[in-house]
């Protein structure tokens, strides 16, 4: 081995005695520690021990004493015993009976009693009882069977409701169950009770989907119906316009992007059932749409009216342009019915009525 080799070693060694060294002083240390834990457990056993002795030698002590009352007793009661017997058999001039004389008097004994036949009343007791559990029983079922038709009945008129508000738009007394399914009531956020109360009521609601074009191409319009106060106006938009919508407002309300807008479907999107489910959605999210519209609108937030929302949303109005080449006129619907007459007539295909 070169000096180098020999010098490495030694290091190592060195090293290694190091190591060795403090795990030897970690390990002392837990030694000592281990140790002070025994004795401190060894103490604590120890007075145990003493405890445990000096409560055995109380209860021997009372023990002892407890048997030799007893003994005394046992003795005394003996000696009385014999001494009655005694009593007993040689009357009054018994030799040894000191202290017991039958010539003293003695306390008078209770006069026994006649023994009182309760069995009938006993009987008739136990059937009433059986009567009152049969009616406490009877009640019960009763009870539960009323429980069982007011909750059937609350539930009918609960879906009779919604059925009602998704048939013709919801009105002010609705505004006390707003729920997803039905807010549509809009009004604007004034702090006076007074003005709120006054505040004209915006209704929205999608009532049927239509197919339009041929078969291959053919899409649904949906028909929107849009009240406020005395007037009433529907717009037709397609999905497509409807998605539009929502793309350029989610940027301005943020708050929309928490609503629930039915997504796009390629394959299967003209089926009954598929339209029917996205006009409902549809028509959820335009009552959310106009809610935080109007929440928003500094203008509607004043006096809301047609003019004013349509002036607002655009999306609403229910101009229609005319072709290219000719002049741009505005048609406007006098009536609910007559729109929906209209608009049954100029699509020339079999409409698609979701209510």
């Amino acid at each position: 081995m070169t000096t180098n080799e020999l010098k490495q070693a030694v290091v190592a060694m060195m090293v290694r005695k190091d190591e060795v060294e403090e795990q030897n002083r970690t390990l002392q240390a837990m030694y000592e520690a281990e140790r002070d834990v025994s004795s401190a457990l060894r103490l604590q056993i120890e007075g145990l021990h003493q405890q445990n002795s000096s409560r055995q030698e109380i209860d021997h002590s009372r023990i002892t004493t407890l048997s030799r009352e007893n003994d005394v007793l046992k003795h005394q009661l003996k000696k009385y015993v014999s001494a009655v017997q005694l009593l007993r058999r040689e009357g009054p001039n018994a030799q040894g009976v000191d202290g017991i004389h039958l010539d003293e008097p003695q306390p008078p004994l209770p006069p026994t009693q006649a023994s009182i036949d309760y069995s009938f009343e006993a009987s008739e007791y136990e059937r009433k009882l059986v009567q009152v559990a049969e009616m406490h029983g009877e009640l019960m079922e009763f009870n539960e069977m009323l429980h069982r038709d007011l909750n059937r009945k609350q539930n009918l008129i609960t879906r009779l409701k919604n059925e009602l508000i998704n048939l013709r738009g919801p009105l002010p007394a609705d505004m006390t169950r707003i729920t997803d399914d039905t807010i549509s009531n809009i009004t604007n956020l004034s702090t006076s009770s007074d003005s709120s109360a006054n505040r004209p009521l915006i209704s929205i609601w999608i009532p049927s989907a239509f197919l339009r074009g041929s078969t291959s191409d053919g899409y649904h319009v949906y028909q929107v119906y849009i009240r406020i106060k005395d007037e009433e106006w529907n717009v037709y938009k397609r999905y497509t316009q409807l998605h539009d919508l929502h793309m350029s407002l989610k940027k301005k309300y943020p708050i929309l992007l928490t609503c629930d807008f039915p997504p796009k479907k390629a394959i299967g999107n003209k089926e009954s059932k598929f339209v029917e489910h996205r006009r409902r959605r549809l028509q959820s999210y335009l009552r959310k749409l106009l809610l935080h519209v109007v929440q928003s609108s500094s203008v509607l937030c004043v006096e809301v009216s047609r003019q004013k929302l349509i002036e607002v949303m655009p999306f609403f109005s229910d101009a229609v342009p005319s072709k290219k080449g000719k002049n741009s006129e505005q048609r406007k619907s006098s009536s609910t019915s007559n729109r929906r007459t209209s608009g049954q007539s100029t699509t020339g295909q079999p409409q698609y009525n979701g209510l």
